[in-house]
């Protein structure tokens, strides 16, 4: 069939759906016209298998299942896809419906869902309910991808639900016309009140009071003063930041910030800090799920508990004795004077009471000076001895050898 780049024409609800009979994923043939008298049936149109919003909307209904058939409704998907594309994305994500291949989209262009989209020429996404007479009960032109089952459970609800949700929208209505009418009653009243004379002449009272006070020379001066000092601190700001250091300094300030900023978040952007900021916070939650920590913190909070009601409770028995023999009571305030003891008092000038003279210091001893330790005496050398005279050499007997003899060491005397 030769594309058609006419506007689709819309079904509305109350018009007799369109018959088909389209081959399904399984191989199976199947007509809307199997399903007359048998409850109401989805037909849902989506343009392509496996894509982000036709998925989202699958598995809508797919989660909705249960509920859609408790209530009655057999869904069936239509695309111009091949049964081996709806037998894959069925599979894929479990979808429990029949999915219908319309090649030529014939029938999209019989339900009005053939048209020109964001994406050029292909399927409008819109899902009809059928009813069992073979009316269509319900047009979805805005489909929830993610929540289209309850759409369509919505729409099945019983009238007299439709009706009270009806009555509370008038009734809604109907106290918001109150609420705008007491409004605007009120502000005609308000303004008829300050048409009054009374009003008027208080309003005029009030600014020529205003004006009087604006005339004083006290306040002329007291604002002229501060209209100076307020515009002396302009010019001074404004003057400062004129200057060739005050401006280097700020533009070196806003580098640096800027700077410390783009380090900070270089630093987060690491996965070795985003991973031990998780570990770290995981090693945090694992520990305060620990049986023992639970018991460590229940047990602290029950022991500042009692503290707090012990400190609060006042000390009886023994330990009570004990405070106030402890604790130093406080002095009777003395008795006052008689007027006369007052008067003599006055009378006679105070003394002033004669100083204790302070006690001396003791004398710091002092230590005794240290002798100084005795020399050592020095070392007695020892005389240089003197050579022997030689004696005269004797014939020596053969076989015997001189016996040497060695002086004895003088020791040297200590003192």
């Amino acid at each position: 069939m030769a594309e058609d780049t006419h506007a689709p024409t819309p079904l509305a609800a109350g018009a007799p759906a369109p018959p088909f009979t389209l081959p399904g994923r399984s191989g199976s043939v199947v007509s809307l016209a199997d399903f007359a008298g048998k409850g109401h049936v989805l037909v849902y149109f989506y343009p392509k298998d496996d894509t982000p919003g036709c998925t989202k909307e699958a598995c809508s209904l797919r989660d909705g299942f249960s509920d859609l058939r408790a209530a009655g409704v057999t869904v069936l998907g239509i695309s111009p896809d091949g049964a081996a594309s709806h037998a894959a994305f069925a599979e894929k994500y479990s979808l429990p419906f029949e999915l219908l291949t319309d090649a030529d989209h014939s029938v999209h262009e019989a339900y009005g869902v053939w048209g020109k989209t964001p994406w050029g020429l292909g399927t409008i996404r819109r899902s009809f309910l059928v009813g069992p007479d073979g009316t269509i009960v319900r047009v979805f032109d805005d489909v929830d991808v993610e929540r289209h089952a309850g759409q369509v459970l919505a729409a099945l609800k019983p009238a007299p639900v439709a009706e009270a949700f009806a009555a509370v929208e008038a009734a809604v209505e109907a106290a918001g016309a109150a609420v705008s009418t007491a409004v605007s009653e009120s502000r005609k009243a308000v303004k008829g009140a300050m048409k009054s004379p009374e009003v008027k002449d208080a309003v005029a009272a009030a600014k020529k009071a205003v004006a009087d006070v604006k005339k004083q020379p006290a306040v002329k001066k007291a604002v002229a003063t501060a209209e100076k000092a307020v515009s002396d601190v302009k010019d001074a700001v404004s003057a400062a930041r004129k200057r060739p250091a005050v401006k280097k300094a700020v533009a070196g300030a806003k580098r640096a910030v800027a700077g410390a900023k783009k380090a900070v978040a270089d630093v987060k952007k690491k996965p070795a800090v985003k991973r031990a900021v998780a570990k770290a916070k995981k090693a945090v939650a694992d520990a305060k799920k620990r049986p023992v920590v639970k018991k460590a913190v229940a047990s602290a909070k029950k022991a500042v508990t009692r503290a707090k009601t012990a400190a609060a409770k006042k000390p009886t028995g023994a330990l009570a004795k004990l405070l106030a023999l402890v604790t130093p009571a406080k002095a009777a305030p003395k008795a006052k004077p008689a007027a006369r003891n007052k008067a003599a008092k006055k009378a006679a000038p105070r003394k002033p009471a004669a100083r204790k003279p302070a006690p001396k210091k003791a004398a710091p001893v002092r230590k005794a000076a240290r002798k100084p330790a005795p020399k050592k005496a020095a070392p007695v050398r020892k005389a240089a001895r003197k050579p022997a005279p030689k004696k005269a050499v004797s014939a020596r007997k053969p076989g015997r050898k001189p016996v040497m003899r060695k002086a004895p060491r003088r020791k040297a005397s200590r003192r």
